[in-house]
């Protein structure tokens, strides 16, 4: 994937971030508290400032209620706890930037 292609996704992902905050009427500051981030960097997620550790995106999903599939526009993301894939995804929750996500994932 090249730059263009990354900033590209990073800021989808971040409009879809935003989208979804809103439509459950949070507040920037109630999202990040209960994702365990800043509202700075929610700000900066949501306006395709700076990459995402899968880490995060996880939380923001669970804080937003969405799964990361709605996040990414791929709707055949699943992922099940205590399952093989599951842990492989808490293997690489910190390794992996957003962009490079969906790249594997297409």
């Amino acid at each position: 994937m090249n730059d263009t292609s990354r900033i590209a996704l990073r800021c989808d992902v971040g409009v879809n971030i935003r989208e979804w905050r809103l439509r459950r009427e949070l507040s920037q500051a109630d999202v990040a508290r209960r994702a365990g981030i800043t509202q700075a960097s929610l700000s900066n997620y949501e306006n395709g400032k700076r990459d995402m550790p899968l880490s995060t995106l996880m939380g923001v999903a669970s804080a937003l209620n969405v799964s990361l599939g709605d996040l990414l526009e791929l709707p055949d993301v699943i992922v099940v706890r205590n399952s093989l894939l599951g842990r492989a995804v808490e293997q690489l929750r910190d390794r992996i930037p957003v962009g490079e996500l969906a790249e594997a994932a297409m």
